[in-house]
């Protein structure tokens, strides 16, 4: 199987090419899509729905990846989620999407459906490697934004639409969204680098290095199982 990890930035791949040396096989804008060998590719899209989304594009083309593992660092909405833990998705969703006023769910894209779920099979397999680790894993909803989020009226705002979401990145669902056009799966596996709040950025600035090597970590068992 042929995976390809990807993540925003490059702190949150330190730890994957720090133990996967790989080479560039592809450069640009801020896409850099690296090969460690013939089943597993390291992948730094940047950060923002954009250029995940043009991240998505040419490593679907490309690559061709049979898997997409998007990770690094993600703002968890549950208070009772400690820093460092992991988090993985049920499904990919935008919380800053609004054309209701055509009879669209909020996070809808217009002609697009309202989110991506994960195959149930996916999850189960995640569950299944991490069981038995020592990382802190939960499962819930991270939704996707091109706001970090430490604005009070927006995380409130977004609290109302979405009341049980765990999380919050900046990516996921443009990957999701993309990779749909291919029919290639992906699944989203990050570490809590801050809750959000006005606390928000100086939090992730103390923890990522931390909650990118416990995504690391997560990450890591499941490439143990699956390649």
């Amino acid at each position: 199987m042929k995976i390809a990890i990807v993540a925003a930035m490059a702190e949150e791949l330190a730890p994957f090419r720090a133990n996967f040396p790989a080479t560039v096989v592809w450069r640009k804008g801020k896409t850099i899509i690296e090969e460690v060998n013939d089943t597993l590719y390291l992948v730094e899209s940047g950060i923002g729905k954009t250029n995940a989304a043009a991240t998505a594009a040419w490593l679907c083309e490309k690559v061709q990846p049979d898997l997409i593992i998007n990770t690094g660092t993600t703002g968890s909405f549950r208070i009772d989620f400690a820093l460092g833990d992991v988090v993985y998705t049920d499904k990919f969703v935008y919380s800053d999407v609004d054309a209701t006023g055509f009879d669209y769910a909020f996070g809808q894209v217009p002609q697009m459906p309202a989110d991506y779920p994960v195959a149930q099979k996916w999850l189960e397999k995640i569950e299944f490697a991490l069981k038995d680790s020592s990382v802190t894993a939960h499962l819930g909803t991270i939704v996707t934004s091109d706001s970090f989020m430490s604005d009070t009226q927006s995380i409130a705002a977004i609290r109302q639409v979405f009341p049980t979401i765990a999380a919050s990145d900046m990516e996921s669902c443009s990957l999701a969204q993309v990779a749909s056009f291919y029919d290639i799966p992906i699944v989203n596996v990050r570490g809590i680098s801050d809750h959000v709040g006005d606390a928000a950025p100086d939090t992730f600035d103390n923890t990522l290095d931390h909650a990118a090597e416990q995504a690391f970590q997560a990450v890591n068992l499941l490439l143990n199982q699956w390649v």
